[in-house]
């Protein structure tokens, strides 16, 4: 794992301050120069201060995650067991209870601990230098390697889609869901890619994007875009998702059901 993976790992809070330093500590030194190993055990002794000094204390974020939990293991305890039939489903069940157990037992960073540590890693010399290396291929990649984030590289809207040019240019449709996932109501504008999912016909990643980030979307226009491709078979294919239908209104339904039966008419 190296540098940049492990600080986005933690900040995005898939790993607490214990994990991180193991890593930190077992990172593959071979890789860096004289000068970066330097700034390496630099981070590492500002990181054991952190981890001595600062308290961890419950923050929103963590308040929201046990929520979270709490709710589904509600969820799976209202479940009756013996009322199941297939034992596969009883499997995956006591699987799915044991594994989010041992997540709200896990003590994860949060508060002023979480902070301090944030706020060291980004500011860390190798970090940006190895954050700033990365090319729009690699900066696409990066991202997109988790569905969604919380925390995402705070990046313009030129840079953005300079990323979504690199996904179009290598037809990485699931890479272009997945930036859009990551930036889902962060304020950027995701016209560029459902124009390509428009323009390749892709009624699954069209409805997948619609499904995931509605709220960045101007619904009235896609609808336009969709209806003047005049390909019919596409059109039915989105007006056919079920999980889209809550998503429009009775008029935006309306009026692609009125274009489907024109167009079946002629």
């Amino acid at each position: 794992m190296d540098l940049v993976n492990l600080v986005y790992r933690y900040v995005n809070r898939f790993i607490n301050s214990e994990e991180l330093i193991n890593h930190l500590e077992t990172l593959d030194r071979n890789k860096f120069s004289k000068i970066e190993n330097e700034g390496i055990n630099k981070l590492i002794k500002e990181v054991r201060e952190i981890i001595k000094n600062v308290p961890i204390k419950i923050d929103q974020v963590e308040i929201k995650r046990l929520s979270s939990i709490n709710h589904l293991l509600d969820s799976l305890n209202d479940m009756k067991l013996d009322n199941l039939k297939e034992e596969e489903t009883k499997k995956f069940i006591e699987k799915r209870r044991k594994s989010l157990l041992e997540d709200q037992e896990r003590i994860r960073d949060s508060g002023p601990r979480y902070e301090a540590l944030y706020n060291c890693l980004i500011e860390n010399e190798v970090y940006t230098k190895y954050c700033r290396k990365m090319n729009d291929f690699e900066l696409l990649e990066f991202i997109t390697q988790f569905i969604s984030v919380p925390v995402t590289p705070n990046i313009s809207q030129e840079a953005f889609d300079d990323l979504v040019l690199v996904g179009i240019k290598e037809d990485k449709r699931e890479s272009l869901w997945r930036l859009a996932m990551n930036y889902n109501q962060k304020r950027k504008d995701f016209s560029k890619i459902e124009d390509y999912f428009i323009k390749k016909r892709d009624s699954y990643y069209l409805a997948e994007l619609i499904s995931g980030v509605h709220e960045d979307l101007d619904l009235d226009k896609l609808i336009e875009k969709v209806l003047n491709t005049n390909d019919l078979d596409f059109i039915k294919k989105l007006a056919n998702t079920d999980y889209l239908h809550p998503i429009f209104s009775k008029q935006q339904k309306e009026k692609v059901k009125y274009f489907i039966k024109q167009k079946e008419a002629k």
